[in-house]
């Protein structure tokens, strides 16, 4: 990760003339080019200037508008062992915008000279707001198999992982805007087969024995009526259901491993309970490979048991083929999150030496000519009843986000189970005032006090019970996960929370069919450190919740990573900072010994 300054927003027509005709964008129209322009940082380099360093964080595609640069790659004892030039027009790191690594060479600038650069994150978010500009992006070949434009097949390769994430099924686990599906696996088809052969067998040879069964019974018995058809008919359709029973069962269950989290997409086809288990990379400690039963071995198929630092004991993904799988790429990902980490350190360091040292790099933004528009006064406008009705949605709907906190509610469902029998009242004191008015000529004016009291205490307990569940939220901000419950009209609340560095594993439920077609339930918020797990009830759409959090997490964590190691860095820097300035004023001895220095005894 380069420390490249502020973002640039330059003029259109000079940066999108050459995006229209650079062999990796030419392809995209102009909206998306346009969106792309938006999205670019333009930099001016001198001769000599270091753009990237070998083993730093690399996470952007560098583009070449003008000059030159040459990339050396060095071994561990210095070695120069790979080296290359840029010239303009060429780019690398096209597979970064998908998937951050280390720069592999130190990059310098052989000349004066201009570079583009698009971050990956950015990149991401620009493919989710024209999604059909990666179908454009594919690497082509002239006839000679030559490559000529699109995306390096390295980029190519990561790009197909972002593109699962449009599949109906790595959808429903709500996937993170910069997460690609490594792996997604559902139980082996051996394992169908073992649940599916009885039922076809029987399927199979229980009808055809019992129509010769009814065909051997004398003309009298009771088979000889409407149960001979019938009969062989209703066993058919049984032993059907079960099969097609056993074949969606088996459907909806899948395991997915991105390159953030392993999830378990789980649905119970008889209590149509949908459970989704998501756990994050970093907190996987080890994967055991179990093949049971010699069944199993023959076929290669069996579960990878994954133990996490959670409460939890472990998590499985059971009955699929070749779970070695599993364990070769969760142990790549863990590999890769480590020379990640790795890498950002350096970066980090290396920008704080710099800082201190304040260091000329030889590189800058290229300022924008245009200035900036004066910001005019706006003048409130006055509310209208599209606003008030907008106002009043958010009050009551079931996910707010206000600046950087958002709200869950309980479901809409819940609120009509708990005013059902106000409501129940009301129309109860509705039909017996409505009998007394039309039979008995009963008037208005003639309804006793009982039934104004009777109304007022009904209207008052349905305003509770909405109050109520309005006031019993769930709270995510940047640091903490927050559950609330609160009286109405302030008689009371209680409040537990938890930080956002202390979330392990975050697990959704949707608990039966109803849930499931309307999409609420439980989102139950592994915690380290805290008393009780954190349980948001009934929410709608509890997968993006179990997503929102995830992203505060990641967030929340890589900030605390950042500032706990920005006064590390700091002290490193000022002890070179000494260590120079005693060096340079001879006042740290030789401690290596010499020719010169050392003594020999002969």
């Amino acid at each position: 990760m380069l420390k490249l300054g502020r973002k640039v927003v330059t003029a259109v027509t000079d940066n999108f003339d050459f995006l229209t005709q650079h062999p990796l964008f030419e392809t995209l129209d102009d909206d998306e080019l346009i969106a792309l322009d938006a999205i670019c940082e333009e930099y001016e380099f001198d001769d000599g200037a270091v753009l990237a360093y070998q083993r730093d964080m690399a996470d952007r595609l560098y583009i070449v508008k003008s000059g030159r640069l040459f990339a050396v790659t060095v071994d561990e004892r210095g070695i120069a062992r790979d080296s290359r030039s840029y010239f303009a027009g060429d780019w690398f790191g096209d597979e970064w915008l998908f998937v951050p690594g280390a720069h592999p060479a130190t990059v310098k600038a052989a000349g004066d000279g201009r570079l583009l650069i698009i971050e990956g994150s950015k990149f991401l978010h620009f493919l989710d707001q024209n999604p059909a500009a990666l179908e454009k992006l594919e690497p082509e070949y002239d006839t000679t198999g030559e490559f000529i434009g699109g995306l390096t097949e390295a980029a190519w390769e990561e790009a197909q992982k972002s593109r699962i994430k449009a599949d109906k099924r790595s959808a429903a686990i709500k996937l993170l805007p910069d997460e690609l599906v490594e792996l997604r696996v559902r139980r082996s088809r051996w394992y169908l087969l073992l649940r599916i052969l009885l039922p076809a067998v029987l399927l199979l040879t229980l009808p055809l024995w019992l129509i010769f069964f009814i065909n051997t019974t004398p003309p009298e018995s009771f088979w000889q009526g409407t149960a001979r058809w019938l009969a062989p008919l209703l066993l058919v359709l049984v032993l059907g259901v079960w099969l097609v029973f056993q074949l969606l069962d088996w459907s909806n269950d899948y395991f997915v491993i991105t390159n953030k989290h392993l999830a378990h997409h789980e649905f119970s086809l008889r209590t149509f309970r949908t459970t989704v288990i998501k756990i994050p990379i970093d907190q996987i400690q080890s994967v055991t490979v179990v093949k049971p039963t010699l069944i199993a071995n023959l076929f290669n198929f069996g579960t990878a048991r994954v133990t996490t630092a959670a409460q939890t004991a472990a998590v499985y993904f059971d009955n699929i083929d070749d779970p070695r799988q599993v364990e070769d790429v969760l142990n790549r990902l863990r590999a890769r999150v480590k020379a990640l980490d790795e890498a950002l350190a350096q970066t980090m360091m290396r920008r704080s030496v710099e800082g201190h040292f304040h260091v000329q790099t030889g590189y800058d933004v290229v300022a924008d000519d245009e200035d900036e528009d004066e910001e005019e006064t706006a003048v409130p406008a006055k509310k209208t009843l599209a606003d008030r009705w907008a106002a009043f949605k958010r009050r009551y709907q079931g996910r707010v986000e206000d600046g950087s906190v958002i709200t869950y509610r309980k479901h809409f469902f819940v609120l009509l189970e708990v005013t059902k029998w106000p409501i129940a009242g009301f129309l109860l004191l509705t039909a017996i005032n409505w009998v007394l008015i039309t039979i008995f000529a009963f008037t208005i004016g003639q309804l006793t006090a009982v039934d104004i009291i009777v109304g007022l205490v009904l209207f008052g307990w349905l305003v509770w019970q909405v109050e109520d569940w309005r006031n019993d939220t769930f709270q995510l901000t940047d640091r903490y996960v927050i559950d609330i419950d609160r009286k109405p009209f302030g008689f009371g609340e209680s409040r537990k929370q938890a930080e956002l560095s202390n979330v392990q594993n975050i697990n959704s439920d949707r608990p039966n069919l109803l849930a499931t077609v309307f999409n609420y339930g439980n989102v139950i918020i592994d915690t380290a450190g805290a008393q009780a797990d954190i349980v948001f009830e009934t929410v709608s759409d509890p997968n993006q919740v179990q997503s929102d959090i995830f992203r505060r997490r990641d967030r929340y964590r890589r900030q605390q990573a950042i500032k706990q190691g920005d006064q590390r860095r700091k002290e490193y820097a000022v002890l070179l900072d000494v260590y120079k300035q005693a060096t340079e004023q001879e006042k740290i001895p030789q401690r290596t010994p010499t020719e010169e220095n050392a003594s020999y005894e002969g």
